[in-house]
């Protein structure tokens, strides 16, 4: 994890920062130790985060947490909740501050008995209600909006904007099954007696412990699953059964031939296979960096590598919960290549302005026009 980019807000929302606050890892304690006597210019960065998680967890210090942690799982037991089982459906609380926690968020942290989740944006709506026979949908993000959480098996999920996770309704009773739509990352707590299966319209991706992205949104024209490490097996629609090793991806057409979507690389091209819709490539990093295309959207960070104006335009409407339209079909053509870190959307359109001529203009806070 690339820490040297992250800002206070993204500080409190990773899990070995949180541990390093409270004090109840020694390992996160050694590490931030570590990483800040090698970054000492972070030192102010890293004291205003932590007050930020001890204020948002009530100024607990790490004796009067591990003092409440085992109260807290004292108090389970006595009602016959042992850890691994699934506790009640816990109520969204909003803070006067705009965040959001779950009642008893801090104790429940390291128990894994509920889940625990931080909303970074004021005034959202709690997680949608059901969408189907033997699913609830219990996690959902509105453009312009990434939520990170924890499932209960102890599966690792960073969840896109305008995205939507299902869980089964036997999800905590051995089968870890879930329904996609939208972009999420998955570090998948191992259980080699249960098999994780995320179902997406195009394809069943069957894991059984790994780090990988899946991009499945309904309204774009190919469907991506690309694996960080283990492995994992990909059976598509179209009938075909695909294994990925890490560092590799998998890129879905869904309504044309590869090749009508995107230029093949060479590699590419040795990877498609004859009269299929799907091709096999590595993972696309950033020259000197260490960015990897594909998982920069997790790191808040904004990436096209020779995207088209469409494609780039889909994912600017889900960053910033825009609406964006072209007054010529021409500009849906133009190919941009640059990365940006938690830009404004103006500056983002002025950047790309600057490689290919176009002009925009806002009709409103919700609209954007792109014309020539």
């Amino acid at each position: 994890m690339n820490y040297l980019r992250h800002k206070a807000e993204d500080l409190v929302m990773d899990e070995s920062f949180q541990q390093y606050c409270t004090g109840t890892n020694p390992a996160a304690v050694r590490f931030w130790k570590q990483w800040l006597a090698a970054h000492p210019e972070k030192r102010e960065l890293v004291q205003a985060a932590k007050v930020i998680y001890l204020r948002l967890n009530g100024g607990l210090d790490a004796e009067t947490f591990a003092g409440h942690h085992r109260r807290f799982t004292d108090a389970l037991l006595a009602e016959g909740i042992r850890p691994g089982m699934q506790a009640p459906q816990l109520r969204p609380v909003t803070r006067a501050n705009g965040w959001k926690w779950y009642t008893l968020a801090v104790a429940a942290t390291l128990t894994g008995l509920v889940l625990t989740m931080v909303w970074m944006q004021a005034g959202k709506d709690a997680p949608a209600a059901g969408a189907g026979d033997g699913s609830t949908a219990i996690y959902a993000s509105k453009p312009g909006e990434r939520k990170a959480f924890q499932l209960p098996d102890g599966t690792k999920v960073v969840l896109n904007a305008a995205s939507t996770l299902w869980l089964d309704d036997g999800f905590q009773k051995g089968k870890r099954t879930l329904t996609l739509d939208g972009e999420a990352f998955f570090d998948i707590a191992q259980d080699a007696s249960s098999p994780f299966v995320i179902h997406t319209e195009d394809m069943d991706i069957t894991v059984l412990g790994t780090a990988f992205n899946v991009k499945a949104y309904k309204d774009d024209e190919t469907v991506e699953t690309s694996l960080i490490r283990g492995r994992v097996r990909i059976d598509t629609r179209a009938g075909h059964q695909v294994y990925l090793q890490p560092k590799e991806k998998l890129v879905i057409a869904r309504h044309k031939e590869i090749q009508d979507i995107q230029p093949l690389t060479p590699r590419q091209a040795d990877t498609k296979k004859a009269g299929s819709h799907y091709l096999i490539d590595s993972l696309t990093h950033i020259p000197h960096d260490s960015a990897i295309v594909e998982l920069s959207w997790v790191d808040n960070r904004l990436i096209f590598a020779d995207d088209t104006f469409g494609d780039i335009a889909r994912k600017l409407e889900r960053w910033y919960g825009v609406q964006i339209r072209f007054e010529s079909e021409e500009l849906r053509g133009y190919r941009f290549t640059g990365h940006f870190n938690k830009e404004t959307l103006q500056r983002v359109l002025e950047v790309l302005q600057l490689s290919r001529g176009f002009r925009f203009r806002f009709e409103d806070d919700h609209t954007v026009v792109l014309h020539p």
